[in-house]
This record gives structure tokens, C-alpha cells and sequence, in this order.
């Protein structure tokens, strides 16, 4: 389910996502970020009621929101970071094993470009994750850093792995920011705007 999130809680991240695996989510999923909090029921709902605006439906705990938006809300919670592998929930069946969710993406929504989001070669884009982490746009779909080019997936990938986060695929877009709006938002937003036309 491609721009979509489960934010909730459990006592034990694994067996509630085999549960899920099994009754509740339609496509293969990973655990995208997690923390221990007291009092997480409260601050569950503090949160739900803050992205209340992007939730799928009332009853549900589904949001059409970046990951990284609902990481930046978590961080500020200041519980500790539950580390996992990253690895996808149900990536077998009718869905090839070697196929993720971000090749999925890919073939349905086409291939990330800075074009398609108004970013202009030059721009400057900051790493979610640390601000002071900052890459340059300089081709339509490659960016420097240290004075070498990746694909914005290829530099999340490796500056996530600095901080002990080695998963098998990342999707560049939602790990980095242009003027505060993380990338997959900002083509999300894009993306969903009528677009304005004349009848003369």
C-alpha cells in the first residue's frame, strides 16, 4: 500500500506484525520505525489525533502519510528506538520474493525525478533523519554528497546505515526534505492538485 502507514501500539512488534500479516493488510509491510514510551496509549492517541486529517478511515489506524512525517512526531516522545531488520512482512505468494514494495511503487507511479516535483538542479535537500546532513540535486535524478553522485535512494540507503539501519530498500523520497516538505509528500501533494486550465 504504497503512501499509506499503520501507526499503533503493541507489546511485542514481531508477533504483531505476523498477526497483521494474517488478517489486516493486503500487501507485504515492514516495521518502519519503533520506540518504548510509558504511557502509550495516551500518546497513541495524541498522535492519531494529530494526523487526523490524513486518516483512511475513522475506525481504523491507517494514515495517507510519509513515514518519516510520523517518525519526526515519535522522536519528539523521546523513548528509545526499537531496532529491526527491515525485513518485509508477507513477501512471498503472489508478489515475487525479490520484488519490494518500492519496485512495486515504481511501476505504478513511474520512477522518482526531481523534475515531476519542481526541484530545480541545485537544490539543496536535507536527510530526515539529521538536518545537518544535507545532499545537491545535480541531475534529474542523481544528487552529491561529499563530492560524489548517488540516486536519493542509494544516499538514504548509506546514511541510514551509519546510524545502525541496514535495510534491503529504501525509497530515497522519503528520507529526504526540500524547503521542510519531505519529497514523497511533496509528490503526493503534486500529484493530487487539479490542475488549472483555460476554456477561452
Amino acid at each position: 500500500m504504497p503512501g499509506i502507514i499503520k501507526i499503533g501500539i503493541t507489546t511485542d512488534i514481531m508477533q504483531r506484525m505476523r498477526s497483521l500479516d494474517t488478517t489486516g493488510v493486503p500487501l507485504p509491510f515492514r516495521c518502519h520505525f519503533a520506540i518504548e514510551v510509558d504511557g502509550y496509549e495516551s500518546k497513541e492517541k495524541g498522535i492519531h489525533d494529530a494526523f487526523s486529517d490524513h486518516r483512511i478511515r475513522q475506525s481504523r489506524e491507517f494514515f495517507k502519510l510519509s513515514p518519516e512525517r510520523a517518525v519526526s512526531v515519535l522522536k519528539i516522545l523521546g523513548g528509545k528506538e526499537i531496532m529491526s531488520n527491515n525485513a518485509m512482512i508477507g513477501e512471498t505468494g503472489e508478489i515475487p520474493e525479490n520484488e519490494t514494495i518500492e519496485q512495486i511503487e515504481k511501476e505504478i507511479r513511474g520512477k522518482f525525478r526531481f523534475s515531476m516535483v519542481n526541484i530545480p538542479i541545485g537544490a539543496e535537500l536535507v536527510f530526515t533523519r539529521d538536518d545537518a546532513k544535507k545532499c545537491v540535486v545535480v541531475s534529474d535524478q542523481q544528487v552529491e554528497f561529499n563530492s560524489n553522485r548517488y540516486s536519493l535512494s542509494g544516499l538514504a540507503k548509506i546514511m541510514l546505515k551509519e546510524q545502525g539501519v541496514d535495510w534491503k530498500a529504501v525509497s530515497g523520497p522519503s528520507f529526504f526534505k526540500y524547503e521542510d516538505e519531505i519529497l514523497a509528500d511533496r509528490r503526493n501533494r503534486l500529484e493530487n492538485e487539479p490542475n488549472e486550465c483555460e476554456v477561452e
